[in-house]
């Protein structure tokens, strides 16, 4: 992105008009706080006692127990932060009350990204393990970073394509792929694809520009976002993917033309005017809700900012319906242990619930953790050459920071309503070509 674009785009950021400042949702259903005073919140996970761990991109993870924001970090880790790095994603094991292991998908320098697991003791996470180290990134922007555990017990995590387009389709990159591994770093020797010297690799399914979230149906389907490009092009997607698949990007964005390669498998939703830079998704199979919404996929766009409904039939997506307008900057997405809808406000520093009173079930609230009382863990200093990005995705040099600072104005103007267009990644003010 050049200068003038940049700067247009922080005059855009400047005329945003104000909008309300709490979240519109069909009748019947209402929003409340769960979590507030966050720093950046981009990925939530529960545990299986009730507890919801929460990743802040600047490298704490905070833990809500029986309905409080816990004051220590559970743990905290150094990572980069400009651009769009720092720490995106995060899973706890479906093991977790036996092994108390949660894992985290960090930027921990400029050039690589990690996946690093620590054990939950006496209510803080200490004794960390890298089980995976030099994952790529380009210290800037296509980082992806979700990472979930699948009902098959295995660990997923997903990487951009670090903005060139063309790794998305080599095999020795694991940029632009979605990944399988198992919890102790390893690969699954079940895995599709394998090496010339038939070893299996991590890659599961490739050709993706930006997964930055995708999450699971209990029957072991996989449902991934694909954040979009950028012009009359641009296509956000909704992939059901598929062991060894091909989805297509660079070469497809979008349903595939015909004469596109016949591998290439399409999106099963794309859409193009309801927003832009696709986010967090949650199937939502059953629970407090009225059954209308049973099996079926939710899932955020981050620059409308809104929440968007799929009805399904089987593995068809019957319509893109909107479910409501939120505010805040939302990123993560998850449906919890109570039937509730769980989601982050980035901009905000909010955790929100969004339930069906009528069918409400007491939100989670699990039995304290047992062990002393912990002395705060020092946050990591930040990088000297740290953008002020509020967001996991960001923009480079001098345009990333007159757009951020177009942002920040935009915010303090209309309150939590910061919809500064993206001209393709997710979840940032503006992106570099």
């Amino acid at each position: 992105m050049n200068l003038r674009t940049a700067v247009a785009l922080l005059l855009t950021a400047l005329a945003l008009p104000a909008c309300a400042d709490d979240e519109a949702l069909p009748a019947g259903f209402a929003v409340t706080e769960y979590a507030t005073g966050l720093d950046q919140p981009v990925a939530l996970a529960f545990a299986p006692d009730g507890r919801l761990f929460i990743a802040q991109r600047t490298g704490d993870i905070r833990v809500v127990e029986n309905g409080i924001l816990r004051a220590v970090p559970f743990a905290t880790f150094d990572v980069y932060t400009v651009g769009e790095g720092g720490l995106l994603g995060l899973a706890v094991s479906p093991d977790f009350a036996e092994t108390g292991y949660v894992f985290a998908f960090i930027t921990r320098t400029g050039e690589e990204q990690q996946i690093v697991r620590v054990t939950d003791v006496g209510g803080l996470g200490g004794d960390p393990v890298v089980i995976r180290d030099n994952l790529p990134t380009n210290g800037s922007n296509h980082n992806g970073g979700c990472l979930r555990f699948g009902p098959d017990g295995a660990l997923y995590f997903a990487i951009g394509d670090n903005g060139v387009s063309e790794n998305a389709q080599q095999l020795t990159t694991f940029a632009g792929k979605l990944c399988r591994i198992n919890p102790d770093g390893s690969v699954p020797a079940d895995n599709p694809l394998v090496t010339p010297t038939d070893t299996p690799r991590a890659i599961y399914a490739l050709g993706f520009r930006n997964p930055f979230r995708f999450c699971f149906a209990p029957d072991g389907r996989l449902f991934l976002n694909d954040v979009g490009s950028s012009g009359d092009g641009r296509r956000e997607e909704i992939n059901l993917v598929t062991a060894g698949g091909n989805y297509g990007w660079p070469e497809v964005e979008g349903v595939a033309p015909a004469g596109a390669p016949a591998d290439f498998i399409d999106p099963i939703l794309t859409y193009h005017d309801e927003g832009s830079s696709i986010a967090g998704c949650a199937y939502y199979a059953t629970g407090q809700f009225p059954p209308a919404y049973h099996d079926t996929y939710f899932h955020l766009d981050y620059v409308s900012q809104q929440l968007y409904n799929v009805p399904l039939d089987g593995d068809t997506a019957l319509s893109h319906d909107l479910f409501a307008q939120l505010d805040g900057g939302p990123v993560d997405l998850l449906a919890g242990p109570d039937g509730a809808l769980y989601y982050t406000e980035i901009y905000a520093g909010r955790v929100m619930r969004i339930s069906y009173p009528a069918y409400d079930a007491p939100a989670p609230t699990p039995t304290p953790a047992p062990g002393p009382t912990a002395t705060p863990t020092p946050t990591a200093t930040p990088d000297p050459g740290d953008t002020l990005d509020p967001s996991p995705c960001g923009a480079g040099a001098t345009s990333a920071l007159l757009v951020v600072w177009g942002t920040f104005l935009a915010v303090g103007r209309v309150g939590r309503c910061a919809r500064v267009h993206s001209d393709a990644g997710l979840p940032l003010p503006a992106e570099s070509r």
